[in-house]
């Protein structure tokens, strides 16, 4: 095929353009030939926010050193008193204390009867009885229920029986995930469909058994459960929802599981496999949201009406190709979590760790619900405390707080090395820039940034739906001066030389659709709000 040409003899025109910030994030579900402008292809540690697409905050390391497996989960206490909070994590040996920032040398406080394999994957939720007691109740997959004492500070496994602490009915042993309802504390029982409940307000006691496995239409096990409240949780519009391992969720309405009368079966329906593990799921602003295999769901979409074959049902809609695909390779594997970041208005999927592939959460902003990724945050289990948040690492035996704007900021940068910057990667949406059938040749590309230390970064124009990412970029520039558009506002002395950023040429390549691709690392807190965009075009089609 012939290669097109400009028209021989046809006068060229130069346009500029501004292509804003992509801050309705990424869209792959629509054709590459007609996304918005203010949408992507993919966006790697640029997070679309209010002002423009930020970088994502690094991480500062909290604690370290405990023996055994890296941690697999992390257990956040807040009590009634400050000094009564804790924060613990949990590996295969056990459970550690990990409260105190840039300890070197975690407390064991609790040893598990069975170490190794899964033991230290874990469910947790706090409690408060009728005494004002306050307990975190934990169900290990290997090593069953075990209960944290505010007021003695200290763990214990439950075992069966019918004296203090204390389960009958069922060998607690069997746990593997808990949660409260309507004031009544309610387990799984690991490969079954059983769920097991307790006495209003108790957390030992007569366990009673409820076998959901009627309404799993689809088979499998009774994989976790979630407490609904659409009305704060003050009425029978409280409700609980269990989800099997199959892929059937089932919705329960009234007050007393005892009570055929007060307690009814309110829907079940099936929203296709979801994830190895129980953190597939969330509850936050009065909305329970699970993952499958077709993306993130809104709970109340079912109660709505809403079909689960409709694309649109699903939260992740602009994104599913993504998440289908990853579900396909690592569907069957421990790492999947949905979580929120309420200190930055963020929810989270995050995916199993690979050796063979950076990992990748997807971020979503409550401000726009626009979606981006992150990449290279090797995450193992995020929680939130104290109004931080908070994740165990997947490559070493250390717990680290989301903060600042440099990644790996050891306790100990001499052993374990410097801080390094965070690297980051966009293309932009496709734009014909007005004249769809003309061929363009991009001369000029200025990235307009907010920040206070120019970040590096390399950019070029794609043409005609070329999604290759942008090379690596150069190492970062030492800054002595104000740049115009990429210092922040009233930071720079005006006077003196000032410096445009005019360096970078698109030139290469032609073609009737231009994008932008850039990649870059910075070191402080670095906003792109869009870019400035100067274009030839010349011949028709």
């Amino acid at each position: 095929m012939a290669i097109p040409q400009l028209r021989r003899g046809q006068q060229q025109n130069s346009q500029a353009t501004t292509i804003p910030a992509s801050m309705e994030g990424i869209n792959v579900v629509t054709s590459l030939a007609l996304q918005s402008p203010a949408e992507c292809v993919y966006t790697y540690n640029l997070i679309s926010q209010d002002l423009g697409m930020v970088v994502r905050k690094g991480f500062e390391e909290w604690a370290n050193g405990w023996t055994g497996s890296v941690a697999k989960t992390a257990i956040p206490f807040e009590g009634h008193l400050d000094t009564h909070d804790k924060l613990f994590v949990a590996n295969d040996q056990g459970i550690w204390d990990c409260t105190t920032e840039e300890t070197t040398a975690p407390t064991q406080v609790l040893t598990w009867a069975t170490v190794g394999g899964e033991a230290g994957y874990c469910s947790y939720q706090v409690f408060t009885n009728d005494g004002n007691d306050m307990f975190v109740l934990l169900c290990d997959r290997v090593n069953g229920c075990h209960v944290y004492t505010q007021t003695t500070n200290t763990w214990a496994a439950v075992s069966e029986g019918v004296g203090a602490g204390q389960v009958s009915g069922v060998d607690p042993a069997l746990f593997d995930y808990v949660m409260v309802w309507k004031n009544r504390v309610w387990f799984v029982q690991k490969d079954s469909s059983n769920g097991w409940y307790l006495d209003i307000a108790t957390l030992y006691g007569a366990a009673t058994k409820f076998n959901f496995g009627s309404q799993f239409r689809q088979g499998g096990s009774l994989r976790m459960m979630y407490n609904w409240s659409l009305d704060g949780g003050l009425g029978i519009d409280d409700l609980l929802v269990a989800v099997s391992a199959a892929g059937d969720i089932v919705v329960y309405q009234g007050t007393d599981p005892d009570n055929a009368s007060t307690f009814s079966l309110t829907g079940s329906w099936f929203i296709g496999g979801v994830p190895k593990g129980n953190r597939f799921g969330v509850e936050f602003g009065g909305e329970v949201y699970i993952l499958s295999v077709y993306g993130l769901l809104p709970i109340s979409q079912l109660l709505n009406g809403s079909s689960t074959n409709d694309p649109n049902t699903y939260l992740t809609a602009k994104i599913s190709p993504f998440i289908r695909q990853v579900m396909t390779e690592f569907r069957e594997e421990l790492g999947w979590q949905v979580v929120v970041h309420p200190e930055d208005a963020q929810l989270h999927i995050d995916t199993p760790q690979d050796t063979a592939r950076a990992n990748v959460s997807f971020v979503q902003y409550f401000g726009n619900q626009a979606w981006s990724m992150e990449r290279g945050l090797d995450k193992s289990h995020t929680v939130n405390w104290r109004g931080k948040t908070y994740f165990t690492l997947g490559d070493r035996n250390s717990i680290v707080i989301k903060r600042g704007e440099k990644d790996s900021v050891w306790i100990d940068p001499v052993v374990d090395g410097p801080p390094a910057p965070i690297e980051w990667s966009i293309l932009t949406s496709y734009q014909n820039m007005g004249e769809p059938a003309r061929f363009k040749r991009c001369q000029y590309i200025r990235p307009q940034f907010i920040t206070d230390a120019l970040p590096s970064f390399s950019v070029a124009a794609r043409y005609d739906f070329d999604i290759r990412e942008e090379g690596a970029a150069p190492p970062l520039p030492v800054l002595q001066n104000g740049i115009w558009d990429i210092t922040n506002w009233d930071a720079s002395i005006w006077g003196g030389t000032l410096e445009r950023v005019d360096n970078v040429s698109g030139a290469r390549g032609m073609g009737r659709n231009i994008a932008i691709a850039m990649r870059g690392t910075s070191v402080s807190r670095t906003i792109l709000v869009a870019f400035d965009v100067i274009a030839d075009s010349g011949g028709w089609m």
